[in-house]
């Protein structure tokens, strides 16, 4: 019975196709930062803390997605810690050129000034197409994704539970302690990051992945195209 192996010019297209997703990604959620008309919940936590304290939210984003690379180490049985190490490493130059995008992004946006509602709403919303364009990219390369979505696949499957059910309370989860951190911060006097565009993406992102996904079947074709059968 023949079997498919991944040669090495597939594996370097499918790693060109990651790395393109997370500097796509990065732009998405600087320009959804920039809307000024609240953050996705997975950049709640880092957005909020650039505000407070003195550093980025690329080097929060780094620091969040070690955690969460922790915290997959944590759930899995003994035998999944050698099963999966190589899985875990990769993930490292991952966390790394994402939260260094983000830094790149935000800084090259810098002087991006929004005054019309109408303005922010459309960023926001090409930001949230972006974030999209993204998710199904990873999903395509399937190579290695960020910690902090690997941690809520390996969750889902710990805890024996829908990934739908467990990505919706992490996500409130986060969502919920960035307003905590901006209420404590700011002495109860206002919640920073958390708008209509928070809700929004949330709503919106996981429809359009399947859209991306429906019309990016050239891509998942070029990935395959050195395939070899052994």
């Amino acid at each position: 019975m023949s079997s498919m192996r991944i040669s090495t010019s597939e594996l370097v297209r499918r790693y060109c196709v990651l790395f393109s997703a997370l500097i796509v990604g990065a732009f998405g959620v600087t320009l959804v930062t920039r809307s000024t008309l609240g953050v996705n919940s997975v950049a709640c936590f880092s957005y909020v803390s650039s505000v407070y304290f003195p550093v980025t939210m690329g080097m929060v984003t780094i620091a969040f997605n070690a955690c969460m690379l922790l915290g997959q180490w944590l759930i899995f049985t003994k035998e999944q810690r050698r099963s999966e190490l190589i899985n875990l490493l990769l993930q490292v130059p991952v966390i790394m050129v994402f939260g260094l995008m983000v830094d790149v992004w935000m800084y090259l946006t810098r002087d991006l000034i929004l005054d019309a509602y109408w303005q922010k709403m459309v960023v926001l919303l090409v930001g949230s197409l972006i974030i999209a364009l993204n998710i199904a990219l990873q999903a395509i390369a399937s190579v290695s994704m960020l910690a902090c979505d690997a941690f809520v696949r390996f969750l889902a499957q710990r805890i024996q539970h829908r990934l739908g059910s467990v990505k919706l309370c992490y996500d409130l989860l986060l969502v919920a302690s960035a307003a905590a951190m901006s209420l404590i911060c700011s002495h109860f006097s206002e919640i920073v990051g958390i708008r209509e565009g928070t809700v929004i993406g949330a709503i919106i992102v996981g429809p359009l992945v399947q859209v991306w996904l429906s019309r990016l079947v050239f891509v998942k074709r070029w990935c395959q195209h050195s395939a070899v059968a052994s």
